[in-house]
């Protein structure tokens, strides 16, 4: 049995703000670090319940920001896991087209402009308003796509309460209550793991009854978002991009974006022997 797990790290128990990338202190430093860890227990919780309910292979897709957040020589055996530069993949959920028995989700955040959750951003607006889309969900939607269902989600209350109404079948894990934007209350790590490992083991048995979440087409398609998450949100794009379904749109979106390099294999400019004299190539 093959189980695709997916990761964020904002819907982590212990997690209640964005990470700070520019600061270079040692505070800062070792707080980043804490986040690693916390989120690996919460992966590796994902695993074992996964290798409960039979699974013979597990990918993890360490999915946040830098791509490269899992502390993957601490992770439980028996997975693997995809990581490497953020942007820089051959696409958003790698190797999920190669056919999996079920999608679980760990770590997830609500969508941007929800205010009484932590860390809300990315709204992705389908069909003009008529759904509004979480990372969490456009995962579960694209996985859909392919007849996989997503069967286990983590995260505060305002997640999985999102998830849980586009597909009331999936096991949800509240591991964090959230107050606002900057403030929760958690459960302890190990706590956090038990939830985890016990509802993807739970969602992961129970898959067979667990439809998979399709939108049906055609379909347009926008993300909001705003600079520094602070609403009010924005189109990112100037116009919604259209197309059958929603892996076709969303596909077409992701390229567009600015900091998005998916699929390309060109290296860095300056790690070419010939550019020693720092002249970037055409």
């Amino acid at each position: 049995m093959k189980i695709y797990i997916q990761t964020d790290i904002e819907g982590v128990a212990g997690f209640f703000s964005f990470e700070d990338r520019d600061t270079q202190t040692l505070e800062n430093f070792h707080h980043r670090q804490r986040m690693y860890r916390l989120l690996t227990g919460e992966v590796s919780a994902a695993v074992k319940g996964a290798k409960d309910a039979g699974a013979d292979t597990i990918y993890v897709n360490d999915n946040h920001g830098s791509a490269y957040n899992i502390l993957f020589e601490e992770l439980e055996g028996g997975c693997e896991i995809l990581h490497g530069r953020g942007g820089h993949s051959p696409e958003w959920l790698t190797e999920l087209k190669q056919g999996w028995d079920a999608m679980v989700l760990v770590g997830m955040h609500a969508m941007g402009g929800e205010l009484g959750a932590v860390c809300p951003h990315s709204k992705w607006e389908v069909n003009g308003g008529r759904i509004y889309m979480s990372e969490a969900s456009m995962a579960m939607a694209l996985a859909g796509d392919l007849g996989i269902p997503a069967v286990f989600v983590s995260g505060d209350q305002v997640i999985t309460g999102e998830v849980k109404e586009k597909n009331p079948d999936i096991v949800t894990g509240v591991v964090k209550h959230s107050y606002g934007p900057n403030f929760c209350r958690s459960v302890l790590p190990a706590r956090a793991q038990e939830i985890i490992r016990e509802g993807v083991r739970k969602g992961i048995e129970g898959r067979r009854k667990i439809k998979p979440y399709v939108i049906k087409g055609p379909v347009n398609l926008n993300l909001l978002d705003a600079p520094g998450h602070i609403p009010p949100l924005e189109p990112v794009l100037k116009k919604p991009v259209k197309g059958k379904n929603i892996t076709e749109v969303f596909e077409k979106a992701l390229v567009k974006f600015p900091w998005a390099h998916y699929g390309k294999t060109k290296m860095d400019w300056y790690r070419y022997p010939s550019n020693l004299s720092g002249k970037k190539p055409k």
